[in-house]
């Protein structure tokens, strides 16, 4: 295990900027789930099903979003892409806590999610673009490392504002961040394409060697499809986790204490992902979501603030690696040239898995209680898991050559 890898990359002043910028990107970002579960079930008298039909809705305008804003970011550069993005948010973000009825919420939710900066994309074609291909991997943790950093501030933030004052307050102070936050790459405008004399340049290759990528699209092949899949599937597991949290601190009558256990699962995320990319080998993603799966599951034993506390922390030392893992081994699946509508496709796989975790989860919890939502997330990420292994024995069988994920 050797850390000596993020020495070099903080030496490096423009990607050190990038990880700062990021890390303040995404603190209101992280927040915003939070408080839109707080504005439909302590500011309407929602339930938690109706609060993940708004998160289905601003995620479904997420995964619409994404590969839109990165095939944007491709063809016309980052500054032209976000500016859309920007305007937007200052509009729909405050305005989704004056609405005045749960319907008109949902519509809003679903254009603050469709014009939603596509911070992962940004961040993770400028790291690919500024870095070697043999630093990817500790590039990509230090970057999950650095968005659990802000997942541990933007929830209990969040979560302060919307219990002490109003959910609507921190709405507007989200939609103020995050303008800011787009301004700031703006200014920035960080190198987005990796090319010939460019670090980051690398023939787009299967991690297997000899294979090359060809089809109709020219980088969608089924090893980027099932890795697609993988990716929401983890989402599905990380939302039944967040909602399980709220859900069971609300059982409790211990929500002001969110942030604590926020903190706790975040920290845990923290340190793997560190761990992860200090480390001499990359690890199949679909090995990593399964682990994070069965880790998920004993959360639902919780009977306490701290017992929960302790028990998010397996699950939470698996986020960042499996998320690092994923976006890893997409750079070496798909072409430079097409990387930024392939992340942002991935991004879509995130949100797609948010938008079905949440509604599955919502519903399991309004039926059986806080613990049902980590079963959810547990469940789906381990059949999932197994699901890919299984076609891995397939394609091994037919093609001893080929290496899957």
């Amino acid at each position: 295990m050797e850390f000596s890898g993020y020495r070099l990359l903080l030496a490096d002043r423009q990607v050190r900027t990038i990880f700062v910028a990021a890390f303040f990107a995404r603190i209101p970002m992280m927040a915003l789930p939070l408080v839109l579960t707080l504005l439909v079930t302590e500011g309407m008298g929602g339930s938690y099903k109706q609060a993940g039909l708004v998160a289905t809705c601003e995620t479904l305008g997420a995964a619409i979003g994404a590969p839109w804003r990165g095939r944007r970011i491709d063809r016309t550069g980052l500054r032209r892409a976000i500016v859309p993005s920007i305007v937007v948010t200052a509009l729909v973000v405050p305005a989704l806590g004056l609405v005045p009825t749960y319907l008109a919420l949902l519509p809003l939710a679903f254009l603050a999610g469709l014009f939603l900066i596509p911070i992962h994309t940004i961040v993770r074609l400028a790291l690919t673009a500024q870095v070697s291909e043999s630093q990817r991997r500790t590039a990509f943790a230090a970057d999950s490392t650095m968005a659990e950093a802000s997942f541990i501030i933007g929830p209990a933030v969040g979560g302060f504002l919307a219990a002490f004052y109003s959910p609507s307050v921190a709405l507007v102070g989200i939609g103020c961040c995050v303008v800011l936050a787009g301004v700031m790459f703006w200014v920035l405008d960080p190198d987005l394409r990796s090319g010939p004399g460019r670090p980051g340049a690398a023939v787009a290759t299967d991690p297997a060697g000899p294979e090359t990528l060809h089809d109709v699209r020219g980088w969608i092949t089924p090893k980027v499809v099932l890795l697609l899949v993988i990716s929401a599937a983890s989402m599905v597991a990380l939302m039944g986790t967040d909602l399980g949290i709220i859900a069971e601190l609300r059982e409790q009558d211990e929500i002001a204490l969110v942030g604590v256990v926020y903190g706790t699962w975040g920290l845990a995320s923290l340190v793997g992902g560190l761990l992860y990319g200090a480390w001499s080998h990359s690890i199949r993603p679909s090995y990593l979501l399964l682990a994070l799966g069965l880790f998920t599951l004993p959360a639902v034993f919780a009977q306490n603030v701290w017992s929960l506390a302790l028990l998010v922390i397996p699950a939470g030392a698996l986020c960042a690696p499996t998320l690092t893992a994923s976006s890893e081994w997409l750079t070496r699946l798909v072409p430079p040239d097409r990387l930024g509508e392939a992340m942002g496709w991935q991004g879509t796989a995130f949100t797609t898995g948010g938008a079905l975790g949440a509604p599955l989860a919502g519903a399991a919890m309004d039926a059986q209680g806080a613990w049902a939502g980590f079963a959810v997330g547990g469940a789906v990420a381990t059949v999932v898991a197994l699901g890919a292994m299984g076609l891995v024995v397939w394609q091994t069988r037919r093609s001893p050559a080929s290496t899957p994920i």
